[in-house]
């Protein structure tokens, strides 16, 4: 207890430095909670958007699959599978006369199970403008972004070119938005009946997406689907797996710059203590001959620092998470508007808010330590001889 009240008394005689060291630590937690929640945020938010219209599970067999429906029937038997899109992808060329002139471009083509794409894919909630009849093979999805590029209306024709030359003119039914930049620029669906016809697939497709209802459990469906159809599949985390790789080296990276800041306001702490150990050493000397052990010094001196870097914890923990949820629930226009988000997304969980506090406790432990055991393995009359 005598412990304590001298720490106290120490805090609040330098109440500059304890100011300095408490905001020190505060902003080295603030920088570091909210870097890591909005990193979080934005890779989780491409993860998701990713997701969203591809594959979570990309059955490809070994080339042509003839029997497609068998295939999805018996896949969408496996506990956890969501839905499976038969589909045929390929690459075009759109051609588009407007208002503003010729449009050509190349693009991605999705030919897709319409029908099943509803069910398993959430389509619908993805079309923003217009709709898509399945039963329509003239009709044609684009994204919101690409519609925006040509100039085009819902209701417009165009003209498709497929990797052979054939043409075929559809007609923009509807709008999408996926949310990845990439899909929204170059990507068109259209019935998996259409693509058939301008790739001369016939009867069959030359892959089918799986679509799960936990996505984090594709490795365990993966070797499900191999087990009952005997068709080679690959999982979204393999198909992205550069991505994801790049993901977790710049997280990993900025984690370790920021944590720079930490560390040095642990210097700054140490440095305060060693400093009041200096100006202390009177009552130090005092202290030991009245009969104090050096254990009892050592504890004054880290009690000292633990509370300043705990009442900075504390604070920057506070401001952090209300600026996460500021930033998660009031968009930032300019932000969103550059980054092609609607929002800021911010993720951050308690496992990872409890490892920022004790990382820091041990650094502001480790910042404490050494200036208290100096002052605690003072001799009495070493102490007192600066009297």
């Amino acid at each position: 207890m005598l412990e304590f009240f001298i720490a106290k008394k120490h805090i609040l005689e330098k109440k500059r430095q304890s100011f300095i060291a408490t905001i020190g630590v505060a902003i080295g937690v603030i920088v570091l909670t909210v870097s890591i929640g909005i990193a979080n945020g934005l890779d989780r938010n491409m993860i998701d958007s990713i997701l969203s219209i591809t594959s979570h599970v990309l059955v490809l067999g070994r080339g042509e699959i003839k029997d497609y429906n068998e295939v999805k029937n018996e896949i969408e038997k496996i506990p956890g599978v969501k839905g499976a899109v038969p589909k045929i992808s390929t690459q075009g060329i759109i051609k588009y006369k407007g208002p503003f002139g010729d449009y050509v471009s190349g693009v991605k083509v999705e030919g897709f199970d319409l029908e099943a794409a509803q069910k398993a894919m959430d389509l619908d909630k993805k079309i923003v403008e217009g709709k898509i009849d399945p039963k329509d093979n003239k009709s044609m999805l684009i994204g919101k972004e690409l519609l925006k590029k040509m100039g085009a209306e819902i209701g417009d024709e165009i003209i498709l070119v497929s990797a052979d030359g054939k043409e075929l003119k559809l007609k923009i039914e509807g709008a999408f938005q996926s949310g990845y930049y990439d899909y929204d620029t170059n990507l068109v669906m259209i019935p998996i009946r259409t693509a058939q016809y301008i790739t001369y697939s016939g009867e069959s497709a030359n892959s089918i997406d799986v679509m799960l209802d936990n996505p984090y459990k594709a490795d365990e469906i993966s070797r499900e689907i191999y087990k009952r159809t005997g068709l080679f599949n690959r999982t979204w985390g393999e198909l992205n797996r550069n991505l994801l790789s790049a993901l977790a080296l710049e997280k990993t990276v900025m984690i370790l710059v920021f944590s720079l800041i930490v560390i040095i306001a642990g210097f700054v702490v140490w440095v305060i203590l060693n400093m009041l150990v200096r100006e202390k050493i009177k009552e130090i000397g005092i202290m030991r001959s009245m009969g104090i052990s050096k254990n009892s010094i050592m504890k004054i001196f880290l009690i000292q620092g633990l509370t300043l870097g705990g009442f900075g914890i504390i604070l920057g923990e506070i401001v952090a998470l209300s600026m996460l949820w500021y930033i998660k629930n009031y968009s930032i226009a300019q932000v969103t508007s550059i980054y092609y988000l609607t929002k800021v997304p911010v993720e951050i969980s308690l496992k990872e808010v409890s490892i920022i506090v004790l990382a820091n406790l041990l650094i502001i432990f480790l910042s404490s330590i050494f200036p208290a055991y100096r002052a605690g393995k003072m001799e009495t009359v070493e102490a007192l001889r600066y009297e």
